[in-house]
């Protein structure tokens, strides 16, 4: 037997000594882990990249569904329709579509004009923030068909220019573009 004065240490505590030396190694790695993630957190919610990037999405989802709205119209419904172009429009796009509505209305009646458009890719290739303007481009494709005649599909390439409103950003310019030639 071993006295209480003896030179030789106490082989039952090394493991209990060991395990408490890991658990505070452990705990201590964890705060570290969890301060530089925090850290990175707050950085990246404050990060001028994050908030660019939530304003492209913004631009690209409203001129998504207003490139599709002014190249949708039903003549059972003009009113309606000419109303939702309005809507999407600023400016002197806006004012131009006010201006011929009545007209517009006439002439599509009598064609029995009625067009659906999907935007196939749209891209945000300007956006200037400070100003609160923006430029995309788009491929759309639209079924069109007047009066008894059978539907065509049209393929085209559209170019808007977003302004931004007291409603958010609308349209202010819309130009359909022609393919280049060979």
């Amino acid at each position: 037997m071993t006295s209480p004065d003896s030179a030789e240490p106490d082989t039952r505590r090394r493991p209990v000594h060991l395990l408490l030396t890991g658990a505070v190694a452990l705990v201590v790695a964890a705060a570290v882990v969890a301060t530089w993630f925090g850290i990175a957190w707050i950085k990246a919610g404050n990060d001028d990249v994050v908030t660019r990037a939530a304003a492209r999405d913004e631009v690209d989802r409203v001129a998504r569904q207003a490139l599709k709205t002014m190249q949708t119209l039903d003549y059972h419904n003009l009113d309606e329709s000419l109303n939702n172009w309005e809507a999407a429009a600023t400016g002197p796009l806006h004012d131009d579509f006010v201006n011929r509505k009545e007209n517009a209305k006439k002439a599509l009646a009598e064609a029995k004009s009625k067009t659906t458009a999907d935007i196939l890719a749209l891209a945000v290739t300007d956006l200037n923030e400070f100003d609160g303007t923006a430029t995309v481009i788009a491929a759309s494709v639209s079924g069109v068909s007047l009066a008894d005649a059978p539907p065509t599909t049209k393929y085209r390439r559209v170019k808007a220019t977003l302004q931004r409103t007291g409603d958010g950003w609308k349209v202010s310019a819309l130009t359909f573009v022609e393919p280049a030639q060979s």
